[in-house]
């Protein structure tokens, strides 16, 4: 069980420093299903657990900048009163942005690590 936290960690890792690029969910999900190894089941557990951690710290820095950008007069303004659905529905796209697309490359990670010589251990990057 221990492996799978750890595991998951990296595909986080993963996430988080490539955050700056579009789509690094996918790749952070991968990493972790393609370290794991097991099957598709297994990838798809894994790259939603890493998507659910690397959530966490992106989260932190997406609400202030969403209140912000709330406030510059992107979106709707704070003050308004369908803000508490404009929320729902941003943050409804953000988990499945993040969640969702680790999880696909979870699935990703363990078709490669199945059919594949590629090594996606991110521990040989470092």
């Amino acid at each position: 069980m221990r492996e799978t936290f750890v595991d998951a960690g990296w595909g986080a890792l993963v996430t988080l420093a490539l955050s700056i690029l579009p789509f690094s969910s996918v790749v952070g999900g991968a990493v972790a299903a393609n370290r794991h190894g097991g099957g598709y089941a297994s990838g798809l557990w894994l790259g939603t657990l890493a998507g659910v951690a690397a959530m966490v710290p992106l989260l932190a820095l997406f609400i202030p900048s969403l209140f912000v950008a709330g406030l510059l007069g992107f979106g709707i303004p704070p003050s308004s009163p369908g803000y508490g659905l404009f929320l729902a529905l941003v943050f409804a796209f953000f988990l499945g942005y993040t969640v969702g697309l680790s999880a696909l490359g979870g699935l990703g990670g363990a078709w490669a690590r199945t059919h594949t010589e590629w090594n996606l251990d991110p521990v040989r990057w470092l």
